[in-house]
């Protein structure tokens, strides 16, 4: 590009009498200028980042203090081992000046020693890090011992570490032994088989555990030794990537807007204050100064999945789908009444302003209106939502070459995808269909590219949503990047008439934003045509329905002295009794990322404690005795998602066997057994709180309502929920129609009634 740019800037006239004539357009120099200069800086960036990360948790600030007191020792006389060694290693230093030997021999001893000492740091804090008893301490009372702990790993942290500086410390997820995962899996399928059934599974585990089992681990601590973490890589590659299912519904994600509060109206002023958020957010992620996240304010949590979150896509192959990230986006694209453009965010050297995108995004929204479609161009993100192999061969035979593979490397190879939408979404307390269609819309919405990391819908009314494909990252990361930019967002501000403030700058020429051009063959637009025909009965298929349970929220339930997610989980078995009369395998995703590379773990939230609280709630026990269950249960779940988190989960050890026992052709009638057992229902909370907080009590009317997935099993239920502030809770229930075992809006009344069950256990 600043090839092109400069051959328009530099240009030059031979005229008739053999003078030569140059032309110079100073304004295009000075966007070469910019654009040479932004790379340098961003390769500047990244190498220093990279020199901080591998020498942390030693700092500049160390290295100066070894140079000082070597350089003492060396002015007083003082020569240590170290420095004597350097001398004999070195004899060229005794040709030197005595000024300049003293010099050189402090700095290459400082040097050694100081890379010595980073070394041990690291060591000893990745070491502090695998401690995890913190995590059983009683809300609000640390011991002495915990405290310690804290305070040693805070100051080797430091004050100001970058995004990914802790990357190196993070000690490695844990193989847990064949015979504790036996152990807790036993205890998971108690509630819900009858003795004969169980001890028939437990016969199977102790063959297992005693047989196949052994050679498995030994295969599986093999490579827990070589890889950062024994579980990601196969969790992403088979998973994920090998799986050929619909991506739309099935594997996405998405989130919401603040679903009463829009601080613009005018859909290219929000969408383009919307972007330059982004840009914030991914400004942060190069140059590492969004900051690492904690747990505790000590434990630092893996941060590996940031980079990925811009300029990635997952494109299709016949059997296993690859993601690729590209690192020279600068563009966004874009999607309007069936015509897709490319958007420059960054033009002449620098990223453009929100007037200066809301100007171009305008020229969209005209130019949108009449443009004429290419065939197949509108539906053509239908083939994102389809089968896998479907995709790729389409892709392969139709978008391998010309116009159309140009076409689809400008969308792929994008920052991300924007969607103007000219539907009006939002909330309407007596009309809850409102917002269910705005979910659904975000979940299963026409022309979302659900291949793209996420893509962003702008509605005609300023609403904005987003679309997250799930193989890249975990949702903690679009959900901390979707609170931080809804808030920046704000914090940018519009002027009176609702568009964005300031004016464009006159000193960098801005091209109208590109059109894509397509030559999409007759058969071709017939199974695009066949993909938007199956995406629509999907999308029929799909049944989403919010609850916005406002009667009370984590306020009421903190006052119970139980934590808010155990309580909700409790609420949700009972809700699931009431609703299907029988107990099932629940899910619950908690996260891993304590350690390097982690991702995961399943909760598996149905326990005998939780089962028989609800036996006692249903039966109209007293409510002391139910209480008493209630705390049970809760203290139950509490230690589930503790030994999750610190890496003693059942499934990904057991998913992990079953991988090593398909690499070594071995059969296990028992991994398959577990691992083909249907999630009917599946659960998730999405944080809230991760980013620059909302005072929701200052600012009630800006909650969020979160955001959702598809159901697991076809005859199951899929529920995010969200805390949202003291008196909030949204529950995302999804299911599906073609099943007649399941209604998502009677299991949302279901969900609530039990919610207030429990509460009147207090009253």
């Amino acid at each position: 590009m600043a090839e092109a740019r400069l051959a328009v800037a530099f240009q030059f006239q031979v005229t008739d009498e053999g003078e030569i004539k140059v032309h110079l357009d100073r304004r295009i120099l000075v966007d070469v200028y910019r654009s040479i200069r932004r790379v340098i800086r961003r390769k500047l960036f990244k190498s220093r980042n990279a020199a901080i990360q591998s020498v942390f948790p030693a700092t500049g600030i160390s290295w100066s203090i070894f140079f000082v007191i070597f350089g003492a020792m060396q002015i007083l006389g003082e020569t240590s081992d170290t420095v004597s060694a350097i001398q004999d290693k070195i004899p060229q230093f005794g040709r030197l000046d005595p000024v300049t030997r003293t010099i050189l021999v402090t700095l290459v001893s400082t040097t050694l020693l100081w890379l010595v000492w980073s070394f041990f740091l690291r060591n000893l804090l990745k070491l502090l890090l695998t401690y995890k008893g913190w995590m059983w301490s009683p809300h609000g009372k640390l011991s002495l011992p915990v405290k310690a702990w804290m305070g040693i790993c805070k100051v080797i942290i430091g004050r100001r570490p970058k995004l990914m500086s802790l990357q190196n410390c993070m000690p490695k997820l844990p193989v847990p032994s064949v015979s504790e995962t036996m152990n807790r899996y036993l205890l998971t399928v108690r509630p819900f088989v009858n003795d004969e059934e169980y001890a028939r599974l437990r016969n199977l585990a102790e063959e297992f555990q005693t047989g196949l089992g052994k050679r498995l681990q030994r295969y599986l601590w093999v490579k827990s030794w070589w890889s950062s973490n024994y579980v990601s890589d196969w969790w992403e590659q088979y998973v994920y990537l090998r799986g050929r299912s619909p991506l739309m519904i099935n594997s996405n994600y998405y989130c919401l807007d603040a679903i009463q509060f829009t601080p613009t109206h005018v859909r290219s002023a929000r969408l383009a204050n919307f972007i330059t958020a982004l840009m914030k957010f991914k400004n942060d992620i190069d140059r590492q100064t969004l900051a690492p996240r904690f747990a505790m304010g000590t434990a630092p949590l893996c941060c590996e999945q940031y980079p990925r979150t811009f300029s990635t896509t997952r494109i299709p192959q016949l059997v296993q789908d690859t993601i690729e990230h590209y690192v020279d986006s600068k563009h966004v694209a874009l999607y309007s009444r069936g015509k897709w453009y490319v958007l420059n965010v960054i033009a002449g050297g620098r990223q453009l302003s929100p007037i200066e995108l809301q100007k171009q995004i305008i020229w969209i929204e005209e130019a949108s209106l009449t443009d004429v479609a290419a065939p197949g161009e509108a539906d053509l993100s239908a083939m994102t939502s389809g089968e896998r192999s479907k995709w790729a061969s389409f892709r392969e035979t139709f978008f391998s070459k010309g116009a159309n593979k140009h076409s689809l490397n400008l969308i792929e190879q994008s920052l991300f995808v924007a969607i103007l939408d000219d539907s009006e979404p939002g909330y309407d307390p007596e009309n809850p269909d409102m917002l269910n269609n705005y979910a659904k819309g975000m979940l299963c919405g026409d022309h979302i590219w659900y291949d793209k990391s996420f893509s962003v819908v702008c509605f005609k009314n300023g609403k904005i949503g987003m679309n997250a494909e799930h193989a890249w990252a975990d949702a903690t990361i679009i959900s901390h990047l979707a609170e931080e930019c809804f808030n920046w967002d704000i914090e940018l501000g519009y002027d009176s008439s609702g568009n964005c403030r300031g004016q464009p700058r006159d000193d960098t020429i801005l091209s109208p934003p590109r059109r894509l051009r397509w030559d999409i063959p007759a058969e071709a637009v017939d199974q695009i045509a066949v993909a938007r025909n199956v995406a629509d009965g999907m999308k029929e298929d799909l049944d989403l329905h919010i609850l916005k349970h406002d009667n009370y929220g984590k306020g009421f339930i903190k006052t119970c002295k139980v934590s808010p997610d155990a309580y909700i989980q409790i609420a949700l078995q009972l809700a699931h009794y009431k609703n299907q009369g029988k107990f099932c395998l629940t899910y619950e995703s908690s996260m891993t990322r304590l350690f390097r590379s982690g991702r995961t773990e399943t909760v598996r939230s149905c326990t005998s404690e939780s089962c028989a609280f609800v036996r006692a709630v249903l039966d109209k026990q007293p409510k002391e005795e139910c209480k008493a269950l209630l705390k049970s249960a809760v203290n139950r779940h509490t230690d589930l998602f503790r030994e999750s988190m610190s890496g003693k989960g059942v499934d990904r050890h057991m998913f992990c066997l079953y991988i090593v026992s398909k690499y070594l052709g071995e059969e296990s009638p028992f991994l398959q057994e577990v691992l083909s057992e249907p999630w009917r229902l599946s659960t998730s909370q999405t944080p809230y709180g991760q980013g620059t907080h909302t005072d929701l009590r200052k600012f009630p009317d800006r909650i969020s309502a979160g955001g959702g997935f598809g159901p697991v099993a076809d005859d199951g239920y899929g529920v995010s929920y969200i805390i949202a502030g003291e008196d909030n809770i949204f529950f995302h229930v999804s299911s599906k129609k073609a099943s007649s075992h399941t209604n998502s809006r009677k299991f949302a009344a279901d969900i609530s009634e039990a919610m207030q069950d429990i509460r009147s256990l207090f009253q």
